[in-house]
């Protein structure tokens, strides 16, 4: 009985890290303003409709920020909190939060990596996740490449983000994890 106790955990939390990951990168589509007609964005907005539609009589979006995904990926980051067997309320507010910026940080990092390894693989890719990709880490570079101008063809914006990102994970998040344990 314990085997299927846990085997149905596994499940559960299986199943909302890949909403939580949808609702995310539904997020994201909105505030980076990509492409509605690239056919991985419609997907993404077609899978996660059911749940976001009713959030978004409750949250309507203000300008960019999508605030009925945004709730989606926080409730599904403390659902997978409960999940893992933490308890009490402050650390399910505040804990979710923590793991929901750690979820876009870790999402714009594996982003730009594999921006980077399209840069050198195939660097006019007309795929549609290859653009797709672009319009989401585009707007973070471009400050980014206004300051840090490229060398010989090289984008070093790229590597600074990345270890802007590595510096947010590595410190912030656990210093403001510390707050609660998370």
């Amino acid at each position: 009985m314990g085997n299927l106790v846990s085997a149905f955990g596994l499940i559960a939390s299986v199943l909302v890290l890949v909403a939580t990951l949808f609702a995310a990168v539904r997020f994201l589509l909105q505030a980076m303003r990509t492409d509605a007609h690239n056919p991985i964005a419609q997907s993404v907005i077609r899978i996660t409709n059911p749940v976001l539609s009713p959030l978004r009589a409750i949250l309507p979006s203000v300008d960019r920020v999508d605030l009925a995904s945004l709730a989606a990926v926080w409730l599904f980051q403390m659902a997978d909190m409960a999940l893992s067997g933490r308890r009490g309320l402050g650390v399910f507010l505040w804990g979710g939060l923590i793991e929901t910026l750690a979820l876009f940080t870790n999402l714009f990092f594996y982003a730009l990596i594999v921006i980077v390894i399209m840069s050198f693989v195939a660097p006019t890719s007309g795929h549609p996740a290859a653009h797709l990709l672009r319009q989401l880490t585009d707007p973070v570079l471009a400050p980014v490449r206004r300051v840090i101008r490229p060398v010989g063809g090289l984008d070093f914006s790229v590597l600074a983000v990345l270890f802007g990102l590595m510096l947010f994970r590595g410190s912030i998040l656990p210093w403001l994890g510390g707050f609660v344990g998370s």
